[in-house]
């Protein structure tokens, strides 16, 4: 396989050739820029890059979101990783601006390089069906292991969704795209920083905004596949709640789908019911008497809340699913 291509934009030299020097020991084939002038001229004239690191702050008079726009005027498919040391950074994201990934400054080699790796495999195999699955089912896996907490949840929701899908009379096929995207349903996790993700404490308003991201950015980078266009819904939509108060649109009733409603209680049903790194596991009983309280405030599908209950009675804790 041909060399990952990365082009990175930074004013500021002495971190541009910090993260060069650290991505091309990873065997990626780095690219630097100084300005949007360089970026632009390189674009032009090297070859397709795979990926592009770019600061949002460049100087007067330009942005890294107008870096970002240019690649992907050449690249559509090109992947993006904002850097910036402005706290507003990320916010600016919110209007409208493409975005892959976003790291704030200052970070390390440990934080930049594996989000770089895994958008670059992101764009690689899009279009590769078979093989493209198996590396986001392998890098699934990968991100729900960076917690020791979470090794398996992503799995063990696919099996208590597809249980309860059967319970509830779902077809083959509704049920087949229902399990992918209960696999691939915290995906977007790869951006969270390990300092939040595994925090012991309660999260403050700022980290709970960076929580609530990731199924916007799992939707991005699943949605060039044209084989996982089904199961979307179930990645960009698996915390909404029923009376609009979830996220990331906040919408409501029958605008959330059944397989979307199945996979969010089994996800709820599976957290509340393993350790944490703030709390420790609850009982059973005390999970579906949280569970059928969030039915009665009008979060969660009752039916799919009555059918787990029945299903955790049948067959007890589930084991993971692996296959895509």
């Amino acid at each position: 396989m041909v060399a990952e291509r990365v082009l990175v934009v930074d004013d500021d030299a002495g971190l541009l050739a910090m993260m060069c020097e650290d991505l091309q020991k990873q065997g990626l084939v780095c690219v630097c820029a100084r300005s949007d002038r360089e970026a632009y001229k390189l674009l032009a004239t090297q070859p397709a890059f795979d990926a592009i690191i770019v600061d949002v702050n460049l100087g007067i008079g330009t942005t890294g979101f107008d870096v970002a726009r240019r690649a992907r005027q050449v690249t559509p498919e090109i992947r993006v990783v904002y850097i910036s040391g402005d706290a507003n950074a990320r916010s600016w994201m919110t209007f409208g601006v493409p975005s892959s990934d976003y790291v704030s400054k200052p970070f390390s080699p440990d934080e930049l390089l594996p989000r770089v790796r895994a958008l670059v495999l992101m764009k690689q195999f899009a279009d590769e069906h078979e093989h493209a699955e198996h590396v986001i089912l392998t890098l699934a896996k990968t991100i729900d292991a960076r917690d020791p907490y979470t090794a398996g949840h992503s799995g063990r929701v696919a099996e208590y969704a597809d249980r309860v899908a059967v319970r509830m009379g779902l077809d083959a096929g509704t049920r087949h795209d229902m399990r992918r995207g209960a696999l691939f349903h915290d995906l977007g996790k790869i951006v969270i920083p390990d300092a939040v993700l595994r925090k012991p404490g309660a999260l403050n308003r700022e980290e709970r905004e960076i929580i609530e991201q990731h199924p916007v950015v799992g939707h991005e980078l699943l949605s060039p596949m044209r084989t996982m266009r089904k199961t979307l819904p179930i990645v960009y939509h698996h915390h909404e709640r029923l009376d609009g108060s979830g996220y990331p649109e906040g919408i409501s009733g029958s605008a959330i789908p059944i397989p979307v409603r199945i996979v969010t209680v089994a996800d709820i049903f599976d957290a509340l019911t393993t350790d944490r790194s703030y709390r420790g596991a609850m009982t059973v009983a005390l999970a579906f008497e949280l569970l059928r309280d969030g039915v009665a405030k009008g979060w969660w599908d009752a039916d799919a809340v009555g059918e787990l209950s029945a299903v955790v009675d049948e067959g007890g804790v589930a084991p993971p699913i692996d296959e895509p």
